[in-house]
């Protein structure tokens, strides 16, 4: 019960991070309750050593027909980064990476994995902010 309502209270916040974001329709609803997907958000003291205000992922097991969809949304956000990274395997995105412009002073980042176009079987979706540089995130992310 307290983690729900610790959760409850956050997510306004995390709203406004990801304000904006095509990507932000897909978390904090249509997936939960699917045991297929696993929702992991966090924030606070326990970011703050990687100086990171906010982590949201979003991890999608055997859910190979919802990859289009995330696709065009993560590439519709993609498409306004400041800096990215893109890997592409049979016809669309296989990895992606992007520094989005940076809002409320902090840097956000995006990162989505599509193993299905690598004979695996996850979707992943991660929206970061805080004050972490790039080459910190990625670090964080191997």
């Amino acid at each position: 019960m307290k983690r729900f309502l610790i959760l409850f209270l956050l997510l306004p916040l995390l709203a406004f991070a990801q304000d904006g974001l095509s990507v932000a329709s897909l978390f904090d609803g249509p997936f939960s309750g699917n045991p297929k997907a696993t929702e992991t958000v966090m924030t606070g003291d326990r970011l703050k050593s990687y100086k990171l205000s906010s982590f949201h992922s979003l991890t999608l097991r055997d859910c190979p027909e919802q990859a289009a969809t995330i696709e065009s949304l993560v590439a519709h956000d993609g498409a306004s980064a400041i800096d990215r990274e893109v890997a592409y395997r049979d016809g669309g995105i296989y990895y992606a990476f992007y520094q989005l412009p940076s809002r409320g002073g902090l840097k956000r980042y995006l990162f989505y994995l599509n193993q299905h176009r690598n004979k695996g079987d996850r979707i992943v979706l991660i929206y970061i902010d805080g004050k972490a540089d790039a080459k910190e995130i990625k670090k964080l992310l191997k």
